[in-house]
């Protein structure tokens, strides 16, 4: 008896195909993200400047409004209101020339007595004014006791 032996199939088996390696983002996709990117932190740059520009502008506002209301209580009281046309109240980093106490205006803020005269502050002629900076911004507010308002200058 002839045995014949079957040798051992070995079924061919392919080798498995080495996947190409894609980048991960190819240069066009990292140039839209680079160019969004930029895109959104120079308008928030901008905004933050838009909004802290309005900021300022409001804190002076808002101290000169404060200051003019102080100024009329001041006036009822004593009869004269604070201070002489050029002097001013500092919290800008300048000394002040009007020495209060207990009254502080927001940092950066300066207020100047521009006209008027402070025993007679409603006077048509010469109204007792006052105007309000802060020091990073451009904008002057301006308080006259004659028309009691606030205008922007």
């Amino acid at each position: 008896m002839n045995v014949r032996r079957n040798p051992r199939r070995r079924p061919y088996a392919k080798p498995t195909p080495k996947r190409e390696r894609k980048p991960v983002f190819t240069p066009v996709q990292l140039s839209i993200v680079a160019i969004v990117t930029t895109l959104v932190f120079v308008g928030g740059a901008i905004f933050l400047k838009a909004t802290s520009g309005s900021a300022y502008d409001i804190t002076a506002r808002h101290d000169l409004q404060l200051f003019a209301d102080f100024q009329k209580f001041h006036f009822t009281m004593n009869g004269t209101c604070i201070g002489e046309q050029g002097e001013s109240i500092r919290n800008d980093g300048l000394p002040s020339t009007i020495d209060l106490a207990d009254y502080t205006l927001s940092k950066g803020v300066s207020i100047t007595i521009v006209a008027g005269a402070p025993e007679e502050p409603y006077n048509s002629g010469n109204p007792f004014t006052m105007q309000a900076k802060h020091k990073r911004s451009d904008t002057v507010y301006e308080y006259s006791f004659a028309t009691d308002k606030i205008i922007e200058r």
